[in-house]
């Protein structure tokens, strides 16, 4: 009976990572700014999961994990300054980025690199996962102020970083409208 239990615990557990840990993935990146780590919080998130999958499967197991891999990420922000580890974007030999992106996924990570940590995951989690203010504020354990006041400045900041992008691509395609037409 043990041996039936755990092979439908272990069926379940690999449904799960093969519909949702794409989208966990994704969550990860746009909280920390780096694919790769974000592949290792995922990672480590469900193995600790498939631990507990058993009582984990019977609730809401996609809710427990994405709160658990937002978590995984801050503390790996909090730790941050004790190693000397630089995430870099590109890895060497690594296959194309997965199915699951954004169609402007670069512009979109760029324009986060202009935000601190706390505004970065708090837009993320307001806008990206779709949370309410009160949402984000109890996962963060902040106040709903803060979350509102950190929100707007976060997005004034993406405004002013995603207009610069959009006006430099429309100057670099008058640009070269330009030098079609000299030619």
């Amino acid at each position: 009976m043990k041996i039936r239990r755990r092979r439908h615990t272990d069926e379940t557990f690999i449904e799960f990572v093969a519909a949702r840990s794409g989208r966990l993935i994704a969550h990860a990146e746009l909280l920390c700014g780096h694919h790769e780590q974000a592949r290792d919080i995922v990672q480590t998130v469900l193995i600790r999961a498939y631990q507990r999958w058993r009582h984990i499967e019977q609730d809401d197991p996609y809710g427990y994990l994405h709160r658990a891999v937002t978590n995984a990420v801050t503390d790996w922000w909090r730790t941050a300054h004790q190693r000397h580890e630089q995430p870099v974007d590109v890895v060497p030999d690594q296959p194309a980025t997965s199915e699951n992106t954004f169609e402007d996924r670069g512009a979109l990570l760029a324009a986060l690199e202009h935000l601190t940590r706390r505004e970065r995951t708090i837009v993320v989690l307001r806008y990206l996962d779709e949370r309410s203010e009160r949402e984000t504020a109890e996962a963060l354990g902040v106040s709903l102020g803060t979350v509102k006041s950190t929100c707007s400045r976060a997005l004034r900041k993406l405004r002013v970083t995603l207009g610069d992008e959009t006006s430099h691509q429309h100057h670099t395609a008058a640009s070269q409208t330009t030098s079609r037409r000299s030619n």
